[in-house]
């Protein structure tokens, strides 16, 4: 995880990561905006939670939090692919 944060993630593999969000959406540009910039951040920490949306640079363009832009079902969806992330960068054993 330490690694994940350190180094981020692959524009294309955070992409990947929200597809499933993402599909089958009709999604506005503001709401695509705010995507946008949650891959963005994904680039660069390599994770996210669900808190982390609250909090600059997402209050800038949702300054009342996601519910500005999302359903809270869709704000409760989006926790999968951020646990997924999260799962990802845990090794499912450790060394010896």
């Amino acid at each position: 995880m330490f690694v994940r944060q350190l180094c981020g993630l692959d524009r294309r593999a955070a992409q990947q990561a929200l597809e499933s969000f993402i599909e089958g959406k009709q999604l506005g540009v503001r709401q695509l905006d705010f995507i946008t910039s949650v891959i963005d951040l994904v680039v660069r920490r390599g994770v996210i939670g669900v808190s982390d949306l609250y909090d600059a640079p997402f209050t800038d363009r949702a300054p009342n939090g996601p519910e500005d832009l999302l359903a809270n079902e869709e704000i409760d969806a989006l926790e999968i692919p951020f646990r997924e992330l999260q799962n990802r960068a845990c090794p499912a054993a450790l060394a010896a």
